[in-house]
């Protein structure tokens, strides 16, 4: 909040202006508290809550992600970070679209 906020209201006058300098420099300024809350969101949702969750009904499959920081790739990090929504989305968007006749590709 004491930086966060700041930053914010400060960017709204450029923003009305379109400066696009301010803009940019108000931007980079955000992007390493945005980084760091991102984060904290990330451990507190993936690693606590579903690990609490998990533990709660007996769930025994408890891999949430895998090792997405040490991706090389954007494939790779898609792949890793969030293995339920890619295993839902493999499951019942992309082999359903290559039964279809979708190229892999697109």
């Amino acid at each position: 909040e004491q930086y966060i906020k700041p930053t914010l209201e400060m960017s709204l006058l450029p923003m009305q202006h379109m400066d696009v300098l301010s803009i940019t420099e108000r931007l980079l300024r955000l992007s390493i508290p945005n980084t760091y809350v991102w984060l904290w969101g990330f451990y507190l949702y993936f690693h606590l809550w579903l690990n609490f969750l998990a533990e709660i009904t007996r769930f025994g499959d408890r891999q949430f992600y895998k090792d997405w920081w040490n991706a090389r790739t954007i494939d790779r990090y898609w792949r890793t970070w969030n293995l339920p929504v890619h295993n839902w989305i493999t499951r019942h968007l992309y082999y359903p679209l290559l039964r279809k006749g979708t190229p892999k590709g697109l």
